[in-house]
C-alpha cells in the first residue's frame, strides 16, 4: 500500500470511529493538541472533571464523535484518561468539544498544552435521561479504561 492509499485508509479508519486499525495503519497513534480552555465545569460537579482542549482553528477533526480511551502529554508528564469528543447531547451542547478527564489528576492547566493520544474507542456518543445516568455510564467508562490499561501496553504520546 502506498503513502496516499494509506492516508486514506486511516482517515476512513477514523471517520467510522475505527481508532485501533487507523493506528495500526499509521506510524503513530492518531492524537489531538491543543490549549486546555475552561469549560462549563459540568464535569467536576459530576465527579469528573475534564480538560477542554481548544483546537486551532486550522486543525481539521477528523475522529468519530464518541468516548474514547487515551494517554495525554502535559509538558513532559504522561497521564491516563478518557475523552469525549461530541456535542454533549445530554446537557444540550450543540457544538463539538473535546474533554478528556486524566485519571487521578487534580491541578489547574488552564492555558497549558495538552496532546491526548487516541488509543481505543469505548463507545458511542449518546443522549442520557439525566445527569444521574450521565454519571453512571462515565464511572463505567473509566471502569472499563483501567481494565484496558491493565491488560494492553499502550504507547506514550509523542513529545
Amino acid at each position: 500500500m502506498n503513502l496516499q492509499e494509506t492516508s486514506g485508509s486511516v482517515r476512513s479508519a477514523l471517520i467510522i470511529g475505527n481508532i485501533r486499525k487507523a493506528n495500526e495503519l499509521s506510524s503513530k497513534p492518531y492524537s489531538i493538541e491543543g490549549i486546555v480552555v475552561h469549560g462549563n465545569q459540568l464535569g467536576k460537579t459530576l465527579g469528573f472533571p475534564t480538560a477542554n482542549i481548544e483546537l486551532p482553528e486550522n486543525q481539521p477533526l477528523l475522529i468519530c464523535l464518541g468516548v474514547y480511551l487515551v494517554k495525554a502529554r502535559i509538558g513532559s508528564e504522561i497521564f491516563r484518561g478518557i475523552a469525549n469528543v461530541g456535542n454533549r447531547p445530554t446537557v444540550d451542547g450543540t457544538t463539538v468539544k473535546i474533554e478528556v478527564h486524566l485519571f487521578d489528576f487534580d491541578r489547574d492547566i488552564y492555558g497549558m498544552n495538552l496532546r491526548a493520544c487516541f488509543l481505543d474507542r469505548l463507545r458511542d456518543e449518546k443522549q442520557f435521561s439525566g445527569l444521574a445516568a450521565l454519571k453512571e455510564q462515565i464511572k463505567l467508562d473509566k471502569e472499563r479504561a483501567l481494565a484496558l490499561f491493565s491488560s494492553c501496553n499502550y504507547p506514550d504520546p509523542d513529545p
